[in-house]
C-alpha cells in the first residue's frame, strides 16, 4: 500500500483519497515539489490536483550527492534533474504559479534553464528565487525584466549580468535580493532600479564577492541592506553614492571607502552601521577612508546602531566632524577602545540633544593606577533609559555605571544584562552592588537580565 510521509508519520493512500480536493491541494502545497510530484503517478485525480499547485521549488542537490555518486554518473543525474523539472512543468501546464524557486548549476549552453524561467514568467509568477551556481551567466531571458506580476525577485550567486534590457519595466516589483551578482557599469541603478517604480526593499549581499555597486539610486526604496566584505572592491571602486530620499531603514556593512560622494537619505529613521578598516595586507598603498558624508547622510535617524568596528572607523575617519543628530532618540553604541570611549561617545551625546535611550556594551576599563575619569555627559541630556550589555561587574564598570547614574538626572530605567554563563551567586552579588549606588533620579528603577 502506498504511503505519503507527512511530518513525523505517514498516511495511507486510501485515507487520503477520502479527503476533498481542496484539502488535498493544501497538503500537496506544503510538500516539497519532488515529493508532491511523485503523487501524480497514482491516478488521473492526483495529476489534476498537482496541476493546481502554485508553489514550485526545484533543487538539483536533491539529485546530486557527490559523496555517493561517482563523477562518471554526474551527467546522467543532471539529465535526470532536467527531465524531472520538464515533466513537472508539463503537468503544471498553463496554471498560474505564485512562487517559483530554482537552485541548480548553470553551465554554459544550458538553454533549458532560460526555458524554465520563461515558463514561470509566462505563468504570472509573483515570487521568483533563482540560485544559479555557475559563473558564466551573462544575461537572463528578456521577459524576466518586463514581468507585470513579479513582486519579489531573488538572484544569485557569483555571476555577472553584462546587460540589462533597456526596456526593463517591473511595475509591481517590491523586493529585490541580489546575492553576489555583478552588474556592468551602472546598469543596476540606471537601468534595473530605474525600471522598478514600486521597489521598496533592496538587499545587496556581496560578502567576499567582487562588484558591489558604486551608485544606488531609487526614489521609492524604503529598506536597503548592503553587506560587502571584498577588499578588491574597496581599492578599485573607492566611493559609494546612496541616493534614496524616501529610505526608512538602512543596514550597511562594508569596508569604509575613501569617500562617499552623495548620501541623500533625508527620510531615514533607522540605521545600522558596521564599518571596517581595510586590512594592511590588502592595501597596495596607504588607504585613508573618510566617512564624513556618510555620517551626514544618516543625521536624521531616530534609531542608530554602531558596531565595535564602526565606532573605531568613525572616531578616526569622520574628518569633517560629526553632524548634529537632532532626531536621534535611540543609540546603540558598542565601543571598547580608549579614543572611542573618551572622545566619540561624549561627542555623540553632545550632538544628540533629544536622545532618550542609550545602550552600551564593553565599558572601557580604567587605567590601573590612574584616578577614575568618567566621560563627559551633557548636563542637559534627556536619557531616561540606559542599557548595559555584558556587564561583568569589574570595579571599573561599577564606577562607570555610578558616574552615569549621577549625571543622568532624568534616568527612569537602568537595565543591566549579565553574561548568560555567569553563576547565580555572582549575579546576586553584582545586583546588590548596583542597587547600593547613589543616583540623581529619585524615580529610577533597576532591571537585571
Amino acid at each position: 500500500m502506498f504511503h505519503v510521509q507527512l511530518g513525523m508519520g505517514s498516511v495511507s493512500m486510501a485515507s487520503l483519497n477520502c479527503l476533498p480536493d481542496e484539502l488535498l491541494v493544501q497538503i500537496l502545497s506544503i510538500l516539497p515539489t519532488k515529493q508532491a510530484a511523485s503523487t501524480s503517478v497514482l491516478a488521473k485525480r492526483w495529476r489534476t490536483l498537482f496541476a493546481v499547485r502554485q508553489n514550485l521549488d526545484f533543487d538539483d542537490s536533491d539529485f546530486l550527492n557527490p559523496e555517493e555518486v561517482g563523477e562518471e554518473d554526474m551527467d546522467e543525474i543532471r539529465d535526470s534533474f532536467k527531465s524531472f523539472v520538464d515533466r513537472t512543468l508539463a503537468l503544471q501546464g498553463a496554471q498560474p504559479i505564485n512562487k517559483f524557486s530554482l537552485k541548480c548549476g548553470d553551465e554554459p549552453g544550458e538553454d533549458h534553464v532560460d526555458g524554465w524561467i520563461n515558463n514561470a514568467v509566462k505563468c504570472g509568477v509573483s515570487e521568483l528565487h533563482l540560485c544559479l551556481t555557475g559563473d558564466m551567466r551573462i544575461c537572463f531571458p528578456s521577459n524576466l525584466f518586463v514581468s507585470k506580476t513579479l513582486v519579489k525577485l531573488i538572484l544569485g550567486k557569483e555571476f555577472s549580468i553584462d546587460c540589462v534590457p533597456s526596456d526593463t519595466f517591473l511595475p509591481v516589483l517590491k523586493i529585490l535580493y541580489l546575492r553576489s551578482v555583478w552588474f556592468m557599469g551602472n546598469e543596476l541603478s540606471d537601468v534595473l532600479l530605474a525600471g522598478c517604480p514600486a521597489l521598496e526593499d533592496l538587499t545587496i549581499h556581496h560578502k567576499y564577492f567582487f562588484g558591489t555597486p558604486e551608485i544606488i539610486s531609487s526614489k521609492t526604496l524604503k529598506r536597503l541592506s548592503i553587506i560587502s566584505k571584498c577588499a578588491e572592491d574597496v581599492q578599485l571602486f573607492d566611493f559609494i553614492s546612496l541616493n534614496a530620499p524616501n529610505l526608512v531603514a538602512l543596514f550597511y556593512a562594508d569596508y569604509a571607502r575613501r569617500k562617499y560622494r552623495r548620501c541623500n537619505l533625508d527620510s531615514l529613521v533607522k540605521a545600522t552601521l558596521d564599518l571596517h578598516f581595510l586590512e594592511p595586507e590588502d592595501c597596495d598603498e596607504p588607504f585613508e577612508p573618510n566617512v564624513t558624508v556618510l555620517m551626514n547622510g544618516v543625521r536624521n535617524v531616530k534609531m542608530l546602531q554602531l558596531t565595535f568596528s564602526a565606532t573605531e572607523v568613525i572616531s578616526e575617519c569622520c574628518k569633517g566632524g560629526l553632524p548634529v543628530f537632532k532626531n536621534l532618540l535611540n543609540l546603540v553604541f558598542f565601543g571598547n577602545k580608549e579614543r572611542v570611549w573618551k572622545e566619540l561617545l561624549p561627542l555623540m551625546l553632545e550632538n544628540s540633544p533629544n536622545l532618550t535611550c542609550l545602550i552600551l556594551s564593553a565599558l572601557y576599563p580604567c587605567t590601573y593606577g590612574h584616578e577614575f575619569d568618567g566621560i563627559r555627559i551633557p548636563q542637559t541630556n534627556k536619557v531616561n533609559f540606559l542599557g548595559i550589555m555584558c556587564y561583568q561587574g569589574t570595579e571599573s564598570e561599577l564606577k562607570h555605571v555610578s558616574h552615569f547614574l549621577l549625571k543622568m538626572e532624568r534616568l527612569q530605567v537602568l537595565q543591566v544584562h549579565f553574561p548568560t554563563t555567569m553563576v547565580d551567586s555572582k549575579r546576586v552579588q553584582l545586583t546588590e552592588d548596583l542597587l547600593k549606588l547613589p543616583r540623581a533620579s529619585s524615580t529610577l528603577t533597576m532591571k537585571f537580565v
